[in-house]
């Protein structure tokens, strides 16, 4: 008991160390400031923790400059040693809600706070086991004191390099420039790690008689159809018109597929696509999927890791049995497929928040897809997702395929001759006119504006999610009038598609209006591929 004063007592030492360790504690505090706020917006105990953990450092600071105790240099050394052992942890371990930090040793902040924090423990434990100094004369007084500001000034400056080198490596995207082992560990993402929850989709792949035009008229311009317009939206004999029987993906409330999901008012212009199917890094999506339509279909997904039995694509794989049952799911017929969503399905190098992918029946690709059977994937960052799944630092999220839907070779055109030529006439190996009029320029299934409107507001962050299907002529320029977007850190109000691409392209809209959104290739546009989006204050 006689040495717990000693230990523990109230005397300042007046150690020379105590300037230098007062600026590692200062250093330690400044290289965790820059995070702080996207820890909060990550996992909020983690953000308020460093927002203490700074605090204690900057008061240590004070107090070692003050009045040097052997309880201030103990709470030093303490207080270095957690913060030391508290980052070994979530790079070995995990911390929860933030395990995607496991084995990133070396990001530059970091290593200037470890440095900072073992300082400030080693620092804390060489005073604690010296003596008490004695009065120096002025000369040597100050010699501490100088050696402290330069470690605080080479700590800062290191500090501030550490912290252009994080945001210039936030900004480069998936860049070729990266390279390197933290690079390529990103690239892959490493092994699936189960930490999340299982989410269940109920997908129904049902027969339905799809308007690609139901308000009859071109909303861009307020008029009746033109003559252009007409050749794509008006029936008649050898025309089909702009009504067509479809195979959709539709969701359902439970496995009973008893009752179809309700879509809110503000998901109407979605249009045919499929339910949007959300998870984050670390959940399992469970699709539970039923096909009512007269032709074979499955669910293949882009971007996620499944087994063969939950593959949807026939081809000559080498499997059998079970392994093929995922294939071509008869009419009538259920199938369940079971898809992860490990590191590499979720935001890379450069991505924000989420990431997009698709699903599409591909028993035979493209007559299903022009069938209509297509889906949106949107997959959200560990510990970035709200329950539902989406990102929590997005406020709207918006969906849109731009394809020009080749009704000619849809698996029901026959029967859309039949059911919507008014009257009926049979084929013409000579009327070049009939298979361009089945040529549906549209965005979500609709054409010439008849697309419930998209509405944003003022201020929200906004995530479109903007892909395409098709053939050689789906090469898509979508443009938004009236705002921008960023892309991989680029503004931008045009993107390029591709069949079967995506692209993310965030918005902050602070221009209120109806404003047209539209491809850009020319033919596309005459052809009907215009929609339209309003901005509210």
């Amino acid at each position: 008991m006689s040495g717990m004063p000693r230990v523990f007592g109230s005397e300042a030492l007046r150690s020379p160390l105590r300037f230098a360790a007062a600026a590692a504690c200062l250093v330690a505090a400044a290289a965790h400031v820059p995070v702080i706020e996207d820890h909060l917006e990550e996992a909020l105990y983690i953000g308020l923790l460093f927002v203490a953990l700074s605090v204690a450092c900057c008061v240590v600071a004070l107090l070692l400059v003050r009045w040097d105790s052997r309880r201030v240099w103990a709470a030093s050394a303490v207080l270095g040693v957690l913060a030391v052992a508290a980052f070994v942890w979530s790079r070995a371990i995990g911390l929860p809600q933030i395990t995607d930090d496991v084995g990133r040793w070396t990001t530059p902040l970091a290593e200037v706070a470890v440095a900072a924090e073992a300082a400030m423990a080693v620092l804390g434990l060489v005073a604690l086991h010296g003596a008490r100094i004695p009065d120096q004369g002025a000369t040597r007084r100050w010699r501490p004191v100088v050696s402290g500001a330069a470690v605080l000034v080479a700590g800062l400056a290191w500090t501030g390099v550490a912290a252009a080198s994080t945001g210039d490596e936030g900004m480069s995207g998936s860049g070729m420039a990266m390279s390197g082992h933290r690079y390529w560990a990103a690239v892959g993402g490493g092994r699936f790690h189960g930490d999340g929850v299982v989410r269940h989709y109920y997908i129904g792949a049902d027969v339905v008689a799809w308007n690609y035009a139901p308000a009859g008229r071109n909303e861009i311009t307020g008029k009746p159809f033109d003559d252009v317009a007409d050749t794509y939206t008006r029936t008649g004999p050898g025309r089909i018109g702009s009504t067509y029987e479809k195979c959709l993906y539709r969701g359902y409330t439970d496995a009973t597929f008893a009752h179809l999901q309700a879509r809110p008012a503000s998901e109407t212009y979605l249009g045919l696509l499929g339910p949007v199917i959300r998870a984050q890094v670390g959940d399992t999506v469970k699709v539970v999927f039923r096909n009512s339509c007269p032709i074979p279909a499955s669910v293949h997904v882009h971007g996620l890791l499944y087994g063969k039995a939950s593959e949807g694509a026939p081809y000559d794989d080498g499997t059998s049995g079970t392994d093929k049952a995922d294939d071509a799911v008869p009419t009538g017929g259920r199938h369940t497929y079971t898809w992860l969503v490990p590191d590499r399905a979720g935001p890379g190098p450069g991505d924000g928040s989420s990431v997009m992918w698709m699903y599409h029946s591909h028993t035979d690709e493209v007559a299903d897809t022009y069938a209509g059977l297509m889906g949106p994937i949107e997959i959200t960052a560990r510990g970035m997702a709200r329950p539902d799944g989406s990102p929590r630092d997005v406020d709207r999220e918006v969906f849109t395929l731009f394809s020009v839907m080749n009704e000619n070779n849809s698996p029901f055109l026959d029967a859309n001759e039949h059911a919507y030529e008014q009257p009926y006439q049979r084929p013409d190996a000579d009327d070049e006119g009939f298979e361009e009029s089945n040529l549906m320029h549209s965005i979500n299934g609709y054409v010439y504006g008849n697309q419930p409107m998209i509405t944003l507001h003022e201020g929200q962050r906004v995530r479109w999610y903007v892909m395409s299907m098709g053939t050689e002529v789906d090469l898509h320029t979508p443009h938004w009038h009236g705002n921008d977007v960023t892309v991989n850190g680029m503004r931008m109000d045009v993107v390029n598609l591709l069949p079967a691409s995506m692209v993310v392209a965030d918005m902050v809209p602070d221009n209120p209006g109806i404003w047209l959104f539209h491809c850009h290739v020319n033919d596309h546009l005459t052809a009907g591929m215009l929609t339209r989006y309003q901005v509210l204050r």
